[in-house]
């Protein structure tokens, strides 16, 4: 440290000792974090420099007891994810080891619930799968809060379930409380008892899903270490990537075109610890997917990207899959953090896309992140043409259009499906490009709403799921007057005659049933296209990656 740095750090400890002295701890304790909340304002070697020096004084200074903290916890959730060097990482690493021993000898305050923060607690409500989930967690307990805003009374629900001995008690107008109490079902475990009840439902996991959700249960999380929280929440990682500027510019195009490498091989033990940190990740944030919640273990893959990236994406179990398409999801990590998630619907070359980026990590590399995304997307499973839902920018979704996220998806490719809105878009941006402090007015980016934006990566326009859906309900209506079962009975049939085919599994025989419609509807007589829709019956239950193979050949024959 040079003599001008050290004058100038002993400058800053007094000032900092005049205001400590002068002004209330929580209020110095909440300016500082709010100095420190701007995620990139810190860049170069100055900004790093600085950053480091509020890290430190925000280090000497007792910890706040209100809502500052956890401020301060996500500030620093977001310095460790995008680090500006190691010093600084392990500053953020010892402040939080700060934050979580404060947290662990103090009684949580309520502000504190949902935080995701070390030893606090959670109130949520989540799906039954999802619930008999984490009541099997080691690292924390799960126990029945309340029953919130439910459509069944628990009568309704348990009349289905319980043997013929006790269901006459569902008949006498109890209250759901009143109800568990007669029952004799203990108090502390009355959500295992729910959960129970439920599973005998398993075989039909839309109408179990149905019921548990009327019901409205509402539970309680308690974390029993601190590995249950979003800071201690993450996946083991060789080497960190740090940045003292965001990545911002770069040609996506050319990433789009580069290859990835092989997925990472995991041994069980490995696979298993990635699969809970996914699913923590959703319980931490109160969110759940469908893919997280349902599944398909062995269809889970990681890949290392650059910049710290990882992404894993997997499938779902047979019996919650989609009729014809795939839907995969994917946890998207920075450093070994969860930073985003979400998934693609994938019909051969084409796939519609969602992405949630955390909130704790948005206005960082937002934009390397959605197309790191896309690229892996279209390496793997050699999708052309992606499509977003207006939702994803604006629809019904205030934010979305105070954000101008339209202009987010445009700057990487994306253009609205529909013409009309595609002309005024450029005309936009026109006005955009030549008056920087021009801005899309609000009704005009809700118009934008009215239709998908499509990313195109080749001319072509693969066949959509909805033209081949269409044409069923199309041919079901005009030969089998809409009578569902006679149609599914008379394909399947004639589809078995042609290709020999068969189903074993309550998986295959949905397949057996789409696959059949299909080539019905479409008149496919071809041997080799048959064939091919012939294998799918047993292929896309057992192995996504494969069904997608499939698919592209169907397509496109060789």
């Amino acid at each position: 440290m040079n003599t001008k740095t050290a004058y100038r750090d002993i400058n800053q400890i007094k000032s900092l000792k005049k205001l400590i002295n002068c002004r209330p701890m929580a209020t110095f304790f909440s300016s500082r974090v709010k100095a420190l909340k701007e995620p990139f304002m810190f860049t170069g070697p100055e900004g790093i420099e600085k950053k480091m020096y509020r890290l430190k004084q925000l280090a000497s200074i007792t910890l706040a007891t209100d809502k500052t903290l956890v401020r301060y916890h996500d500030s620093l959730l977001f310095t460790c994810v995008f680090p500006g060097n190691k010093k600084i990482l392990s500053l953020a690493e010892k402040e939080l080891k700060r934050v979580t021993a404060f947290l662990k000898n103090k009684r949580p305050a309520p502000f504190f619930c949902n935080s995701g923060m070390p030893f606090t607690a959670y109130h949520s409500s989540f799906s039954h799968d999802f619930t008999r989930w984490i009541l099997q967690h080691r690292q924390c307990g799960i126990k029945l809060s309340e029953f919130k805003n439910g459509k069944l009374e628990l009568n309704e629900v348990l009349n289905l379930t319980l043997p013929s001995t006790e269901r006459s008690e569902t008949t006498a107008g109890l209250s759901n409380e009143m109800l568990l109490d007669t029952l004799l079902v203990p108090v502390k475990d009355r959500l295992q008892f729910l959960i129970t009840e439920l599973s005998k439902l398993d075989k039909q996991p839309y109408i179990k899903d149905h019921l548990f959700e009327s019901l409205g249960i509402y539970c309680d999380i308690i974390p029993r270490s601190r590995q249950y929280s979003i800071a201690y929440n993450r996946i083991p990682v060789n080497e960190i990537s740090f940045r003292q500027a965001p990545v911002r510019s770069f040609d996506h195009f050319e990433l789009f075109r580069r290859p990835v490498e092989n997925p990472v091989i995991l041994n069980n033990p490995e696979k298993e610890q990635l699969i809970s940190i996914i699913k923590n990740s959703m319980a931490l944030t109160d969110r759940e997917t469908d893919t997280v919640t349902f599944m398909e273990e062995n269809s889970i893959r990681l890949y290392r990207l650059e910049h710290g990236i990882s992404v894993a994406i997997y499938g779902a179990v047979p019996d919650r899959q989609l009729p014809l398409e795939s839907y995969i999801g994917f946890t998207l990590f920075v450093n070994g953090f969860p930073v985003a998630y979400g998934g693609a619907w994938i019909f051969g070359e084409i796939a519609n896309f969602g992405i949630n980026i955390f909130d704790v990590y948005r206005g960082a590399e937002s934009g390397y992140i959605l197309c790191q995304l896309l690229r892996l997307y279209r390496q793997v499973f050699s999708v052309s043409y992606f499509e977003i839902e207006p939702y994803q920018f604006g629809l019904d979704n205030p934010e979305g259009i105070l954000s101008g996220a339209f202009w987010f998806y445009f700057r990487y490719g994306f253009r609205s499906q529909d013409k009309k809105l595609h002309a005024i878009s450029l005309q936009e941006k026109e006005k955009i490009n030549a008056n920087k402090k021009y801005r899309t007015a609000a009704k005009t980016l809700i118009r934008f709403t009215h239709s998908n934006m499509v990313l195109r990566l080749e001319r072509k326009v693969p066949v959509r799921l909805a033209d081949i859906t269409g044409k069923i309900i199309k041919f079901i209506s005009k030969k089998y007057q809409s009578d569902t079962i006679r149609a599914e009975a008379d394909c399947v049939e004639r589809f078995k005659t042609l290709t020999g085919i068969d189903a074993v599994t309550d998986g295959e025989t949905q397949v057996l049933k789409e696959v059949s419609l299909w080539a019905a509807a479409l008149g496919i007589t071809d041997k080799k296209k048959l064939k091919l829709l012939g294998a799918m019956v047993s292929i896309k239950p057992a192995d996504t990656y494969a069904y997608q193979e499939l698919l592209l050949e169907f397509f496109n024959p060789k």
